[in-house]
């Protein structure tokens, strides 16, 4: 398993530089169904928490490549919370961008073109975003994110 990378809720770069990375690679993961990079957004404090709903794990795991290592429009990202599939839907319309509740799952979708080029930083922020809209008025440090290659997708 890969290493947690911490970052700053202001600073998105090292998840860009992550997802960028994978992207470059091609890289098909451990069982060749594909690469996500985890996002995760930080834990409140119990007493925080009490009645806001966000004593849960916040995820959005970006799907960078699919099966074979392929890098393509539109980039998945399931959003893994409290909310549970209606999580996308709590998080209104974004210019580019889709949301989906598909098979108990809440999904965020970058659409695109690979005319235009891949839109990383874009792909990050909308990630970040959704999970600290979730979270409400989530803090600036205790952000991480890392690679998981061990995805199997049926």
């Amino acid at each position: 398993m890969q290493k947690w990378v911490a970052f700053r809720l202001s600073r998105q770069g090292r998840v860009v530089d992550l997802i960028r990375r994978v992207a470059e690679a091609r890289d098909p993961g451990e069982h060749g169904h594909g690469v996500e990079v985890v996002v995760e957004a930080p834990r409140k404090k119990w007493w925080q928490a009490l009645f806001n709903r966000d004593d849960t794990l916040a995820q959005a795991r970006i799907v960078v490549t699919r099966e074979g290592g392929e890098v393509r429009y539109p980039f998945d990202i399931q959003l893994v919370t409290a909310y549970g599939a209606n999580a996308a839907h709590r998080l209104g319309t974004r210019q580019g961008w889709a949301v989906s509740n598909s098979a108990g799952m809440a999904f965020v979708i970058q659409k695109g073109t690979h005319r235009t080029g891949f839109e990383f930083e874009e792909l990050t922020a909308g990630a970040v975003a959704a999970l600290a809209k979730l979270r409400r008025k989530p803090q600036d440090r205790g952000w991480r994110a890392r690679i998981d290659r061990s995805v199997k997708r049926s």
